[in-house]
């Protein structure tokens, strides 16, 4: 599956919010690291812990300043922060949406699938040699907790990636489909980011060599060329997809990163201008 196009799909009013991302991103992170805690994640979001204790909880709203902050701090863009507060501001129950909010609430079930690494193994696991449609054989697998494997297999369903055709016949309907989220702004993509070099860290601890690879190196470069070098990284990314698809026996899922970064203060400023 790529990711760069968008979807217009309509959901009807799928229990999708502020407050839920904010869960799943709590679980996600004391998953990861439970030591982390909620007066971390507070600070982390620029809120106040029992705010985001009661938010939580459902027991209150985001103000409209607090939710503009949380919104930045979790990488969304200004026009899904903006539904999420018109969202906020509904007080009905009913799950009947207004095309808008429920518009927002796939644009965030799309947020969600780009910037968390699990949508893609869980349909990446689909291939493999004595997958099992079970919820908790996959989070056994994955590392990851029951309930937000079940938040995932919701989320790619509603967005038609995933079919569930039999008990023991689930589909990856995702092909060649280009997905890419109003809501995801350059935040985002550095969060995920982030988890991605914390699985990498995980990986090298607990993988022996033989099972996984790891190169590294360090070069001069010439700053024009990296519009060649991120074809050159594209291209890479296309022929290892080919190499692996060549096998009808998969027996594992790995996550692939390539990353050419520079090591130097050369480049001070997001432009890249020189110092």
């Amino acid at each position: 599956m790529k990711t760069s196009s968008n979807t217009s799909r309509e959901t009807s009013g799928a229990a999708y919010d502020i407050a839920s991302l904010l869960r799943e991103r709590l679980r996600a992170a004391t998953h990861r690291n439970p030591r982390f805690s909620l007066r971390s994640f507070a600070v982390k979001l620029g809120i106040n812990h029992s705010t985001l204790s009661q938010v939580l909880r459902g027991k209150r709203r985001l103000s409209a300043r607090a939710l503009e902050t949380v919104g930045k701090r979790l990488g969304l863009s200004e026009e899904a922060r903006r539904a999420c507060a018109e969202n906020s501001r509904k007080k009905s129950k009913t799950k009947v949406f207004p095309k808008e909010i429920q518009t927002v609430r796939l644009d965030l079930d799309t947020f969600q699938l780009l910037s968390a690494w699990q949508h893609y193994a869980i349909l990446e696991l689909i291939q493999l040699r004595g997958f099992q449609t079970d919820s908790r054989w996959i989070a056994a697998t994955l590392g990851l907790a029951v309930e937000d494997v079940n938040i995932a297999l919701q989320r790619l369903l509603r967005l038609g990636l995933l079919e569930m055709a039999g008990r023991d016949q689930w589909i990856d309907k995702s092909g060649d489909a280009e997905f890419h989220s109003a809501a995801l702004t350059e935040q985002a993509g550095i969060l995920m980011r982030q988890e991605i070099l914390e699985l990498e860290a995980q990986a090298i601890k607990r993988i022996p060599s033989q099972h996984r690879v790891h190169r590294q190196m360090v070069l001069a470069v010439d700053s024009k060329k990296l519009p060649r070098l991120q074809a050159l990284t594209d291209e890479f990314m296309g022929d290892l997809r080919s190499v692996v698809s060549e096998s009808e026996s998969k027996d594992d899922v790995y996550q692939v990163a390539v990353s050419i970064f520079p090591v130097t203060t050369l480049k001070k400023t997001r432009g890249g201008q020189n110092a």
